[in-house]
């Protein structure tokens, strides 16, 4: 009897076993972390290159235009060390295109390694842009794109933490939907993030007439004239559109504009070169 009794239990606990719901798997965590490619900038740049002294800037700076050309290193540099004081959590770093392929405008979930360090994308901004059309994801374009490589070296060592929202855009983005990307990305943005305009300006000139075009380009800008900046070429600017989109969302949000420095090839290199790039940099602060 016993005997029987303990088959009826081993069947009464393997058919309840049967009928009890099987348990699903964990479901993976919507916001992973997306970066599965680490891009190494030190091929942009030297290590010894990036030391520089911090520019004073006006407070509460909401953007800054700085350069990319490899002759300019310092110029970008000293900026983006006075940026340490406000000590932004966020960089939106928006820059040209040089290759002309892939999106009209593209992002990246990729990590950048650097000397001082990982610069980590801020994955949020990101996917808004990317959820909203705005822009593709491609992170081979970002492997060898200096106007981003060259300045997250910087980024490191000056704003150790800061996240990154890397966007490049190609010449021929309308300026509409330029400027409704970067309106995306500061309609998530708060005190602790800042706009990093990495843009070269006049190409192929003497130095007479890079100071001539500079001249007229800094009239332009001083004046927030994004239709008229639209219209020009590379002997004024490498990435109009960006400059255009940057200068009338600064515009829009009343910000003041500060001058700060300018230069070209043949001035840093203190030697004569026949075709010079033109640089400058400015600061985009809140009005009192």
């Amino acid at each position: 009897m016993q005997k029987y009794r303990c088959v009826v239990l081993v069947l009464l606990i393997f058919f309840c076993a049967c009928d009890a719901p099987i348990p699903e798997p964990e479901p993976e965590p919507i916001e992973r972390v997306p970066y599965n490619t680490i891009i190494e900038t030190g091929k942009f740049v030297h290590q010894y290159e990036l030391e520089a002294p911090a520019v004073a800037l006006p407070p509460d700076v909401k953007a800054v235009i700085v350069p990319h050309g490899g002759e300019s290193i310092a110029m970008a540099a000293e900026v983006i060390a006075g940026l340490a004081a406000l000590d932004p959590k966020t960089v939106i770093l928006i820059a040209p295109n040089h290759t002309k392929i892939g999106p009209k405008i593209a992002t990246t979930y990729a990590a950048f390694s650097t000397y001082d360090g990982m610069v980590l994308p801020q994955e949020v901004k990101i996917r808004s842009l990317e959820g909203k059309g705005l822009a593709g994801i491609e992170d081979a374009l970002f492997e060898d794109e200096h106007s981003v490589g060259i300045l997250m070296p910087l980024l490191a060592r000056y704003l150790p933490g800061a996240r990154a929202v890397p966007v490049i855009f190609q010449k021929g983005v309308p300026f509409n939907t330029a400027k409704r990307a970067l309106d995306t990305l500061c309609d998530l943005s708060d005190s602790n993030t800042v706009i990093v305009a990495s843009i070269d300006f006049s190409h192929g000139l003497s130095s007479r007439e890079e100071k001539l075009r500079r001249a007229s380009m800094l009239g332009c800008i001083m004046a927030y004239d994004a239709a008229g900046v639209l219209n020009l070429d590379a002997t004024y600017v490498d990435a109009p559109v960006v400059l255009a989109a940057l200068l009338q969302l600064m515009k829009d949000s009343g910000c003041n504009l500060e001058f700060i420095a300018g230069a070209n090839s043949t001035e840093l290199l203190g030697r004569e070169v026949p075709a010079a790039t033109g640089y400058m940099t400015f600061a985009f602060y809140a009005a009192a």
